[in-house]
């Protein structure tokens, strides 16, 4: 579908067929409670990362978390738990079960 919309707009052809040839396709594997920790720790991450004045290595773990948390948290998708197979929804968590 973006690439659909990618090749509309950019007048590019060819890029439609991408979406067939990307063997991965990214399922939601983040419940609610899970997304929300995700926003409120990347959401601290961000305002520390506003206020500390500490050193360039601080400050650049500082904002990956927050970088990471929110990205996560706005996708619905963790890769991390793509690569251990864990998902938090509820249709995630009836299938383990």
């Amino acid at each position: 579908m973006f690439w659909m919309i990618a090749e509309h707009l950019m007048g590019v052809k060819g890029l439609a067929s991408l979406d067939e040839k990307i063997p991965f396709k990214f399922e939601r594997n983040i419940g609610r409670e899970d997304r929300v920790r995700r926003f409120l720790i990347g959401s601290v991450a961000l305002i520390a990362l506003i206020f500390v004045r500490r050193g360039f290595i601080f400050r650049y773990f500082l904002g990956l978390a927050a970088l990471a948390g929110l990205v996560t948290a706005y996708t619905k998708f963790s890769p991390v738990y793509a690569l251990i197979g864990e998902n938090t929804t509820k249709k995630g968590k009836k299938k383990n079960k």
